[in-house]
């Protein structure tokens, strides 16, 4: 087996559970209506008072992972959002142009990217973080999209989206997964 490339690392995995988190969005957004719940239930749901609701979270996932080329390389086209969605038809919108972006990254434009310093000002600009791109990724960028992807799923499920663990690492339906019988 050969290794693998940076653009599989840092892109590849992100880009797949964007399209889970789309899915299960949409999951969420139909049980409302199905259910005849007010969307805003949802997307004001927190998990702790002191912790942001769901639409934050939909809006840093989507951030941390369109970050991950641009921050890499900084020659890299970056797109940016309005960050004033307030229904799941604008948040599912947001989430698609996510994954059309990172889908139209060339894998090429992250090579020898690893080692590449990037800067970031966090805490409001009060803290200065020095990384590499190997770093950034790994420490950095993918936990936050973790943490905030799996925060938008534990609100839906909280709200009682019929949600499990699948929905989470199939929900697109990228994995080729067959039922097979129980033994007796």
């Amino acid at each position: 087996m050969t290794g693998i490339t940076f653009h599989q690392l840092a892109i590849v995995p992100v880009l797949n559970e964007l399209k889970n988190a789309l899915a299960f969005v949409t999951k969420g957004y139909e049980y409302t209506k199905t259910q005849n719940i007010d969307p805003n239930d949802f997307l004001t749901a927190r998990l702790h008072p002191d912790m942001a609701d769901f639409i934050f979270q939909i809006n840093r996932f989507t951030e941390a992972a369109k970050g991950i080329p641009r921050r890499v390389n900084s020659s890299i086209e970056d797109i940016t959002f309005s960050n004033e969605e307030k229904t799941f038809p604008e948040l599912i919108a947001r989430i698609e142009k996510t994954i059309k972006y990172l889908e139209s990254i060339d894998a090429s434009s992250l090579e020898g990217r690893e080692t590449a310093e990037v800067i970031l000002l966090i805490r409001g600009g009060t803290l200065e973080v020095k990384l590499t791109g190997m770093s950034y990724v790994t420490q950095f960028a993918h936990p936050n999209f973790w943490f905030h992807v799996t925060t938008a799923y534990g609100l839906l499920r909280m709200k009682g989206v019929n949600l499990g663990k699948m929905d989470f690492l199939n929900g697109a339906g990228m994995i080729n997964a067959t039922p097979v019988a129980k033994p007796e």
